[in-house]
């Protein structure tokens, strides 16, 4: 993670039209509206101006790929997901992604979750997939973190060190 940047919208009103639920899976074809997203420079003098290929947006956990990484990814991206640009005064252009592959690949039994209150999943502390589960698509999300973690499995990660794209931190999460 040699190259980081974070982004945060311009201000509520932008955060707003990409409010909760555009990013949990469900496509929305061309219906994304176009947020202005700002480069948060608080703390930033010792980064570098070099602007990385992967990030997140705002707050929320929304996967944002550089138009270099669309280049390099574009295919797999489509291919699970939907990409939606972000007006940003920067060099480089940067599409926050929806991954639209859900599969129910996690055994609550065996994994660690917290929950909510009301029983609803606030994070897995310790993945654990299903026995029957063979393989995993190359960017996707599971149903009880859909609107706040996107996965991907080796052959991903893969390519991103291939293409040597930035910005990313990946973390061995399930097991068996």
């Amino acid at each position: 993670m040699n190259n980081y940047a974070s982004f945060l919208f311009k201000d509520a009103s932008e955060s707003a039209r990409w409010g909760d639920g555009w990013f949990e899976g469900t496509r929305r074809g061309s219906s994304y509206p176009i947020p202005v997203g700002v480069r948060n420079r608080e703390g930033d003098q010792a980064r570098s101006e070099v602007l990385p290929d992967f990030t997140q947006l705002g707050l929320r956990p929304i996967p944002t790929f550089s138009q270099r990484a669309v280049d390099s990814l574009g295919a797999v991206l489509r291919e699970h997901g939907e990409l939606a640009p972000i007006q940003m005064s920067e060099l480089v252009q940067y599409f926050g992604f929806n991954p639209t592959t859900i599969v129910d690949v996690l055994d609550e039994k065996k994994s660690q979750i917290k929950r909510f209150t009301d029983g609803e999943v606030m994070r897995v502390e310790r993945h654990v997939l299903l026995d029957s589960v063979t393989s995993l698509p190359p960017i996707f999300k599971i149903p009880q973190t859909r609107r706040n973690t996107t996965y991907v499995n080796e052959m991903f990660v893969g390519l991103v060190q291939e293409k040597g794209l930035t910005g990313f931190r990946f973390e061995v999460l399930f097991q068996r």
